[in-house]
């Protein structure tokens, strides 16, 4: 469920035009960061939140006046995650 998400995620910021190199390279490790913690959770690993995401949900905060598609699908994203209790 969440796994589509964080595909969205990785192609909007991919294509996102305007996103300076440095932050698009920024999301994508945090996205990349993500899918394997994710990936764990899946597996039945256990523990707190990953600290990813909150990385992700800060920078992603800081580009929603110019990219509004990416904060939105980053939010449901944490929103989800926090659901699930990861």
């Amino acid at each position: 469920m969440v796994k589509p998400l964080l595909e969205q995620l990785r192609a909007k910021v991919e294509n996102a035009r305007g996103l300076p190199d440095a932050t698009k390279s920024e999301l994508l490790k945090l996205v990349a960061d993500l899918e394997r913690q994710t990936a764990g959770k899946a597996a039945g690993d256990s523990g707190a939140r990953p600290p990813g995401v909150d990385r992700l949900i800060s920078s992603v905060e800081g580009l929603e006046a110019s990219h509004p598609d990416i904060t939105d699908l980053a939010n449901r994203i944490a929103t989800m995650l926090a659901n699930m209790g990861i």
